[in-house]
Protein backbone atom coordinates (compact mmCIF):
# COMPACT_ATOMS: atom_id res chain seq x y z
CA UNK A 1 0.00 0.00 0.00
CA UNK A 2 3.17 2.37 0.98
CA UNK A 3 4.08 1.68 -2.56
CA UNK A 4 1.35 2.43 -4.27
CA UNK A 5 0.63 6.06 -2.51
CA UNK A 6 4.55 6.50 -3.45
CA UNK A 7 3.86 5.83 -7.48
CA UNK A 8 0.37 8.04 -6.95
CA UNK A 9 2.04 10.87 -5.70
CA UNK A 10 5.21 10.56 -7.74
CA UNK A 11 2.20 10.37 -10.86
CA UNK A 12 0.67 13.58 -9.60
CA UNK A 13 4.23 15.47 -9.16
CA UNK A 14 5.73 14.64 -12.91
CA UNK A 15 1.79 15.54 -14.13
CA UNK A 16 2.00 19.11 -12.48
CA UNK A 17 5.64 19.60 -13.27
CA UNK A 18 4.75 18.44 -16.94
CA UNK A 19 1.90 21.21 -16.84
CA UNK A 20 4.18 23.83 -15.25
CA UNK A 21 6.85 23.48 -17.75
CA UNK A 22 4.62 22.70 -20.96
CA UNK A 23 4.42 26.17 -22.71
CA UNK A 24 1.88 26.01 -25.60
CA UNK A 25 2.39 27.68 -28.90
CA UNK A 26 0.05 29.67 -31.20
CA UNK A 27 -1.15 28.34 -34.18
CA UNK A 28 0.78 28.04 -37.19
CA UNK A 29 3.91 26.74 -36.55
CA UNK A 30 5.63 23.32 -37.88
CA UNK A 31 6.00 20.20 -35.55
CA UNK A 32 10.24 20.81 -35.66
CA UNK A 33 9.33 24.93 -34.47
CA UNK A 34 7.60 23.59 -31.49
CA UNK A 35 9.78 20.67 -30.79
CA UNK A 36 12.93 23.32 -30.37
CA UNK A 37 10.64 26.24 -28.78
CA UNK A 38 9.61 23.53 -25.96
CA UNK A 39 12.90 22.25 -25.53
CA UNK A 40 14.10 26.06 -24.83
CA UNK A 41 11.01 27.00 -22.62
CA UNK A 42 12.33 24.26 -20.31
CA UNK A 43 15.31 25.89 -19.93
CA UNK A 44 13.31 29.25 -19.78
CA UNK A 45 10.70 27.98 -16.75
CA UNK A 46 13.45 26.77 -14.80
CA UNK A 47 14.93 30.19 -14.82
CA UNK A 48 11.80 32.04 -13.99
CA UNK A 49 11.27 29.43 -11.08
CA UNK A 50 14.33 29.21 -9.05
CA UNK A 51 14.93 32.65 -8.77
CA UNK A 52 11.22 31.85 -6.70
CA UNK A 53 12.28 29.36 -4.94
CA UNK A 54 15.79 31.22 -3.68
CA UNK A 55 13.52 33.99 -2.84
CA UNK A 56 11.38 31.39 -0.40
CA UNK A 57 14.30 29.80 0.89
CA UNK A 58 15.98 33.46 1.80
CA UNK A 59 18.43 33.33 -0.62
CA UNK A 60 17.38 37.23 -1.72
CA UNK A 61 14.63 39.41 -3.56
CA UNK A 62 13.13 37.63 -6.61
CA UNK A 63 14.78 40.38 -8.56
CA UNK A 64 18.42 39.79 -7.54
CA UNK A 65 18.01 36.07 -7.78
CA UNK A 66 16.44 36.21 -11.19
CA UNK A 67 19.30 38.72 -12.71
CA UNK A 68 22.17 36.55 -11.25
CA UNK A 69 20.61 33.10 -12.83
CA UNK A 70 20.15 35.43 -16.23
CA UNK A 71 23.49 36.96 -15.85
CA UNK A 72 25.34 33.22 -15.26
CA UNK A 73 23.33 31.48 -17.84
CA UNK A 74 24.82 34.28 -20.58
CA UNK A 75 28.61 34.57 -19.42
CA UNK A 76 28.25 30.37 -19.55
CA UNK A 77 27.13 30.09 -23.15
CA UNK A 78 29.45 32.62 -24.26
CA UNK A 79 28.88 34.98 -27.50
CA UNK A 80 25.98 33.70 -29.11
CA UNK A 81 26.77 34.53 -32.55
CA UNK A 82 29.95 35.51 -34.47
CA UNK A 83 30.00 37.32 -37.50
CA UNK A 84 33.44 37.65 -39.79
CA UNK A 85 34.86 41.46 -39.72
CA UNK A 86 32.00 42.61 -36.95
CA UNK A 87 34.14 44.63 -34.06
CA UNK A 88 32.69 45.02 -30.68
CA UNK A 89 34.22 47.71 -28.28
CA UNK A 90 32.98 47.93 -24.45
CA UNK A 91 33.31 51.59 -23.30
CA UNK A 92 31.32 54.35 -21.31
CA UNK A 93 29.08 56.88 -22.90
CA UNK A 94 28.78 59.90 -20.15
CA UNK A 95 29.04 57.62 -17.03
CA UNK A 96 27.15 54.39 -18.68
CA UNK A 97 28.43 51.54 -20.13
CA UNK A 98 28.10 50.45 -23.68
CA UNK A 99 29.09 48.22 -26.47
CA UNK A 100 30.04 49.24 -29.64
CA UNK A 101 29.62 46.65 -32.52
CA UNK A 102 30.51 48.00 -36.10
CA UNK A 103 29.92 45.75 -39.24
CA UNK A 104 32.97 45.07 -41.62
CA UNK A 105 33.88 47.69 -44.23
CA UNK A 106 36.56 50.06 -45.67
CA UNK A 107 38.23 51.29 -42.12
CA UNK A 108 36.68 55.12 -42.03
CA UNK A 109 33.71 54.51 -43.89
CA UNK A 110 30.63 56.69 -42.47
CA UNK A 111 27.68 54.20 -41.16
CA UNK A 112 24.16 55.12 -40.08
CA UNK A 113 23.53 54.01 -36.38
CA UNK A 114 21.19 52.22 -33.82
CA UNK A 115 21.19 52.97 -30.48
CA UNK A 116 19.72 49.64 -28.57
CA UNK A 117 18.33 49.16 -25.37
CA UNK A 118 17.84 45.78 -24.15
CA UNK A 119 14.92 43.79 -22.62
CA UNK A 120 13.80 42.32 -19.36
CA UNK A 121 11.01 44.07 -17.37
CA UNK A 122 13.27 46.91 -16.17
CA UNK A 123 15.20 44.25 -13.43
CA UNK A 124 17.34 41.90 -15.66
CA UNK A 125 19.28 41.92 -19.00
CA UNK A 126 21.93 43.17 -20.13
CA UNK A 127 24.64 44.12 -23.41
CA UNK A 128 25.28 40.64 -23.07
CA UNK A 129 21.84 39.25 -23.42
CA UNK A 130 21.03 41.55 -26.36
CA UNK A 131 24.24 40.27 -28.06
CA UNK A 132 22.46 38.64 -30.60
CA UNK A 133 20.07 41.06 -31.86
CA UNK A 134 22.81 43.99 -31.56
CA UNK A 135 24.85 42.08 -33.92
CA UNK A 136 22.22 41.06 -36.38
CA UNK A 137 20.75 44.96 -36.40
CA UNK A 138 24.74 45.72 -36.79
CA UNK A 139 25.30 43.53 -39.58
CA UNK A 140 22.32 43.42 -41.69
CA UNK A 141 21.71 47.35 -41.79
CA UNK A 142 25.09 47.98 -41.79
CA UNK A 143 25.18 50.39 -38.71
CA UNK A 144 27.38 50.96 -35.87
CA UNK A 145 25.29 49.61 -33.14
CA UNK A 146 25.58 51.03 -29.43
CA UNK A 147 24.25 48.75 -26.96
CA UNK A 148 23.45 50.61 -23.75
CA UNK A 149 24.33 49.32 -20.13
CA UNK A 150 21.36 50.93 -18.14
CA UNK A 151 21.09 50.60 -14.38
CA UNK A 152 18.10 48.32 -13.45
CA UNK A 153 15.54 48.09 -10.88
CA UNK A 154 14.84 47.37 -8.38
CA UNK A 155 17.83 49.14 -6.71
CA UNK A 156 17.56 51.68 -9.50
CA UNK A 157 14.13 51.98 -9.92
CA UNK A 158 12.32 55.22 -12.55
CA UNK A 159 14.04 57.17 -13.91
CA UNK A 160 17.56 55.89 -13.62
CA UNK A 161 17.47 53.72 -16.64
CA UNK A 162 15.38 56.56 -18.77
CA UNK A 163 18.30 59.09 -17.66
CA UNK A 164 21.00 56.30 -18.26
CA UNK A 165 19.77 55.60 -21.80
CA UNK A 166 18.86 59.17 -22.53
CA UNK A 167 22.96 60.02 -21.42
CA UNK A 168 24.28 57.86 -23.52
CA UNK A 169 22.33 58.59 -26.52
CA UNK A 170 22.41 62.40 -26.32
CA UNK A 171 26.66 61.45 -25.88
CA UNK A 172 26.87 59.27 -29.03
CA UNK A 173 24.69 61.88 -31.18
CA UNK A 174 27.18 64.66 -29.96
CA UNK A 175 30.25 63.04 -30.87
CA UNK A 176 28.73 60.57 -33.75
CA UNK A 177 31.54 61.86 -35.82
CA UNK A 178 34.48 60.06 -33.69
CA UNK A 179 33.13 56.70 -34.12
CA UNK A 180 32.83 57.40 -38.31
CA UNK A 181 28.37 57.82 -37.82
CA UNK A 182 26.63 60.22 -39.90
CA UNK A 183 24.60 61.89 -36.80
CA UNK A 184 22.04 62.75 -39.03
CA UNK A 185 20.94 58.95 -39.74
CA UNK A 186 20.64 57.74 -35.85
CA UNK A 187 17.86 55.59 -34.96
CA UNK A 188 16.77 54.37 -31.03
CA UNK A 189 15.55 50.96 -31.20
CA UNK A 190 14.38 48.63 -27.78
CA UNK A 191 12.81 45.49 -27.30
CA UNK A 192 10.21 45.33 -24.77
CA UNK A 193 11.58 47.34 -21.74
CA UNK A 194 14.27 48.51 -24.07
CA UNK A 195 11.10 49.42 -26.41
CA UNK A 196 9.59 51.14 -23.03
CA UNK A 197 13.12 53.32 -23.27
CA UNK A 198 13.66 54.06 -26.73
CA UNK A 199 10.33 55.67 -27.37
CA UNK A 200 10.83 57.57 -23.72
CA UNK A 201 14.50 58.76 -24.93
CA UNK A 202 12.15 59.75 -28.18
CA UNK A 203 9.81 61.83 -26.28
CA UNK A 204 12.43 63.53 -23.62
CA UNK A 205 15.01 64.72 -26.65
CA UNK A 206 11.81 66.37 -28.01
CA UNK A 207 11.08 68.35 -25.04
CA UNK A 208 14.04 69.15 -24.23
CA UNK A 209 14.58 70.49 -28.12
CA UNK A 210 17.92 68.63 -28.48
CA UNK A 211 19.51 69.96 -31.64
CA UNK A 212 20.47 66.65 -33.10
CA UNK A 213 17.32 64.74 -33.51
CA UNK A 214 16.82 61.26 -33.89
CA UNK A 215 15.95 60.09 -37.25
CA UNK A 216 13.68 57.17 -36.40
CA UNK A 217 12.09 55.16 -33.34
CA UNK A 218 12.18 51.08 -33.87
CA UNK A 219 10.22 49.69 -31.05
CA UNK A 220 9.46 46.20 -30.78
CA UNK A 221 6.60 44.94 -28.64
CA UNK A 222 7.07 48.12 -26.45
CA UNK A 223 5.24 48.57 -23.08
CA UNK A 224 3.95 51.38 -22.73
CA UNK A 225 1.82 52.01 -19.86
CA UNK A 226 1.56 50.34 -16.83
CA UNK A 227 -1.92 51.80 -15.48
CA UNK A 228 -4.13 49.32 -16.97
CA UNK A 229 -3.44 45.42 -16.26
CA UNK A 230 -6.42 44.17 -17.50
CA UNK A 231 -6.83 45.42 -21.48
CA UNK A 232 -8.13 42.58 -23.68
CA UNK A 233 -4.40 41.13 -24.62
CA UNK A 234 -3.40 40.89 -20.80
CA UNK A 235 -6.53 38.79 -20.42
CA UNK A 236 -6.25 36.50 -23.41
CA UNK A 237 -2.75 35.83 -23.40
CA UNK A 238 -2.29 35.83 -19.88
CA UNK A 239 -0.38 32.15 -19.73
CA UNK A 240 2.21 33.94 -22.02
CA UNK A 241 3.58 32.24 -23.21
CA UNK A 242 7.08 33.66 -21.88
CA UNK A 243 5.30 36.81 -20.72
CA UNK A 244 2.74 35.89 -18.45
CA UNK A 245 -0.30 38.67 -16.81
CA UNK A 246 1.47 37.51 -13.29
CA UNK A 247 4.95 38.96 -14.47
CA UNK A 248 3.64 42.55 -15.45
CA UNK A 249 2.48 43.74 -12.47
CA UNK A 250 5.96 42.13 -10.63
CA UNK A 251 8.15 43.75 -13.66
CA UNK A 252 5.61 47.29 -13.06
CA UNK A 253 6.00 47.72 -9.23
CA UNK A 254 10.19 47.17 -9.28
CA UNK A 255 10.32 49.59 -12.17
CA UNK A 256 7.83 52.38 -10.51
CA UNK A 257 9.21 52.39 -7.09
CA UNK A 258 10.93 48.32 -6.56
CA UNK A 259 8.22 48.06 -3.42
CA UNK A 260 7.27 44.15 -3.63
CA UNK A 261 4.90 44.24 -1.49
CA UNK A 262 3.01 46.24 -4.14
CA UNK A 263 3.20 43.62 -6.60
CA UNK A 264 -0.82 42.48 -5.73
CA UNK A 265 -2.39 45.92 -6.24
CA UNK A 266 -1.04 46.32 -9.39
CA UNK A 267 -2.59 42.72 -10.44
CA UNK A 268 -5.67 43.69 -9.18
CA UNK A 269 -5.63 47.22 -10.50
CA UNK A 270 -5.97 48.74 -7.29
CA UNK A 271 -2.94 50.85 -8.27
CA UNK A 272 -5.44 53.08 -10.24
CA UNK A 273 -8.71 54.36 -8.92
CA UNK A 274 -12.03 54.14 -10.76
CA UNK A 275 -12.80 57.20 -11.73
CA UNK A 276 -9.48 57.61 -12.71
CA UNK A 277 -9.45 54.73 -15.03
CA UNK A 278 -12.65 55.69 -16.09
CA UNK A 279 -11.65 58.80 -17.93
CA UNK A 280 -8.33 57.63 -19.49
CA UNK A 281 -10.75 54.87 -20.71
CA UNK A 282 -11.74 57.87 -23.11
CA UNK A 283 -8.26 58.79 -23.73
CA UNK A 284 -5.44 57.31 -23.94
CA UNK A 285 -6.69 53.58 -23.27
CA UNK A 286 -10.02 54.15 -25.53
CA UNK A 287 -10.44 50.39 -26.40
CA UNK A 288 -12.91 51.50 -29.46
CA UNK A 289 -9.25 52.26 -31.10
CA UNK A 290 -8.55 48.62 -31.62
CA UNK A 291 -9.45 46.00 -33.93
CA UNK A 292 -12.23 44.42 -33.74
CA UNK A 293 -10.48 40.76 -33.89
CA UNK A 294 -8.63 42.44 -30.67
CA UNK A 295 -11.80 42.33 -28.55
CA UNK A 296 -13.18 39.00 -29.72
CA UNK A 297 -14.07 37.05 -26.37
CA UNK A 298 -12.65 39.56 -24.31
CA UNK A 299 -14.25 40.10 -20.82
CA UNK A 300 -13.49 42.60 -18.42
CA UNK A 301 -12.29 41.12 -14.90
CA UNK A 302 -14.08 42.84 -12.57
CA UNK A 303 -12.15 44.41 -10.02
CA UNK A 304 -12.42 46.22 -6.90
CA UNK A 305 -12.30 50.00 -6.65
CA UNK A 306 -8.47 51.08 -6.45
CA UNK A 307 -6.69 52.37 -3.54
CA UNK A 308 -6.96 56.24 -2.96
CA UNK A 309 -4.10 56.28 -0.68
CA UNK A 310 -1.75 54.48 -3.09
CA UNK A 311 -2.93 56.31 -6.73
CA UNK A 312 -1.98 59.27 -4.75
CA UNK A 313 1.43 58.28 -4.39
CA UNK A 314 2.24 56.79 -7.26
CA UNK A 315 0.69 58.60 -9.88
CA UNK A 316 2.93 61.75 -10.56
CA UNK A 317 5.52 58.28 -11.49
CA UNK A 318 2.16 56.66 -13.44
CA UNK A 319 1.09 59.25 -15.38
CA UNK A 320 4.85 60.60 -16.32
CA UNK A 321 5.40 59.99 -20.22
CA UNK A 322 8.73 58.82 -19.59
CA UNK A 323 7.75 56.27 -17.96
CA UNK A 324 4.45 55.56 -19.72
CA UNK A 325 4.59 57.04 -23.00
CA UNK A 326 1.22 56.49 -24.20
CA UNK A 327 0.16 58.96 -21.48
CA UNK A 328 2.21 62.25 -23.22
CA UNK A 329 0.05 65.18 -23.16
CA UNK A 330 1.28 65.21 -26.92
CA UNK A 331 2.92 63.05 -29.17
CA UNK A 332 3.35 65.60 -31.88
CA UNK A 333 7.45 65.92 -33.80
CA UNK A 334 8.66 62.78 -32.77
CA UNK A 335 10.75 61.04 -35.05
CA UNK A 336 9.24 58.18 -37.48
CA UNK A 337 8.19 55.07 -35.52
CA UNK A 338 8.37 51.40 -36.55
CA UNK A 339 6.11 49.79 -34.13
CA UNK A 340 6.58 45.86 -33.79
CA UNK A 341 3.74 44.29 -31.57
CA UNK A 342 2.62 40.20 -31.44
CA UNK A 343 -0.57 39.16 -32.16
CA UNK A 344 -0.21 36.85 -28.72
CA UNK A 345 1.89 39.04 -26.69
CA UNK A 346 0.23 40.67 -23.12
CA UNK A 347 1.45 44.03 -24.50
CA UNK A 348 0.03 43.78 -27.93
CA UNK A 349 -2.96 46.04 -27.21
CA UNK A 350 -0.66 48.89 -25.66
CA UNK A 351 1.94 48.91 -28.16
CA UNK A 352 -1.03 49.26 -31.14
CA UNK A 353 -2.75 52.10 -29.00
CA UNK A 354 0.72 53.86 -28.84
CA UNK A 355 1.34 53.00 -33.02
CA UNK A 356 -2.45 54.29 -33.00
CA UNK A 357 -1.80 57.72 -31.00
CA UNK A 358 1.38 58.58 -32.90
CA UNK A 359 -0.17 58.67 -36.38
CA UNK A 360 -2.77 60.62 -35.11
CA UNK A 361 -0.38 63.15 -34.51
CA UNK A 362 0.91 63.65 -37.65
CA UNK A 363 3.60 61.34 -37.18
CA UNK A 364 5.29 58.96 -39.98
CA UNK A 365 4.29 55.22 -38.45
CA UNK A 366 4.80 51.60 -40.30
CA UNK A 367 2.67 48.98 -37.45
CA UNK A 368 3.90 45.11 -37.79
CA UNK A 369 1.61 42.95 -36.16
CA UNK A 370 3.11 39.16 -36.09
CA UNK A 371 0.11 37.03 -36.81
CA UNK A 372 1.17 34.44 -34.72
CA UNK A 373 4.03 35.93 -32.65
CA UNK A 374 4.09 36.31 -28.75
CA UNK A 375 6.43 38.21 -26.30
CA UNK A 376 9.84 37.38 -26.75
CA UNK A 377 9.30 35.63 -30.05
CA UNK A 378 11.98 37.70 -31.86
CA UNK A 379 14.76 36.29 -29.71
CA UNK A 380 14.02 32.69 -31.19
CA UNK A 381 15.78 33.40 -34.84
CA UNK A 382 16.47 30.37 -37.14
CA UNK A 383 13.69 28.43 -34.69
CA UNK A 384 10.59 30.04 -35.39
CA UNK A 385 9.51 31.49 -38.65
CA UNK A 386 7.84 34.62 -37.27
CA UNK A 387 10.77 35.68 -35.74
CA UNK A 388 12.73 35.57 -39.07
CA UNK A 389 9.87 36.97 -41.12
CA UNK A 390 9.82 39.93 -38.44
CA UNK A 391 12.95 40.58 -38.31
CA UNK A 392 13.40 40.91 -42.12
CA UNK A 393 10.58 43.60 -42.02
CA UNK A 394 12.39 45.45 -39.52
CA UNK A 395 15.72 45.37 -41.42
CA UNK A 396 13.70 46.50 -44.78
CA UNK A 397 12.57 49.07 -42.69
CA UNK A 398 15.83 50.38 -41.29
CA UNK A 399 18.15 50.13 -44.24
CA UNK A 400 15.11 52.25 -46.59
CA UNK A 401 14.52 54.68 -43.81
CA UNK A 402 18.02 55.25 -42.08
Amino acid sequence: MGLVKILVVLAIVTAMAGYWLYAPLPPGYSPESRRQFQSMMIGIKLIQLLPRAGAFLGFGTVAELHRSVVSRLMKSLGPKLDIEGLTTNDTVFDGVPVRIYRPSGPQGETLPGIVYYHGGGFTYGSIDSGDTIAKRLCNDTRSVVVSVEYRLAPEFPFPAGVDDCTAATMYFLSNAAEFNVDARRIAVSGDSAGGNLAAAVSLRLRDQRFPIPIKLQVLIYPVTQTLDMALPSMVQNRDGPILTHDMMPFFAAMYLDGREDRVADYAANRHVTRSVREKISKTFLNLEKLPKEFLEGYERPAYPDGDEKLWAAVKDRLLNPYHSPLTADSLENLPEAYVLTANYDPLRDEGYLYATRLREAKNEVTLYNAENGFHGFGHFLGILPEADHALADLIRFIRERL
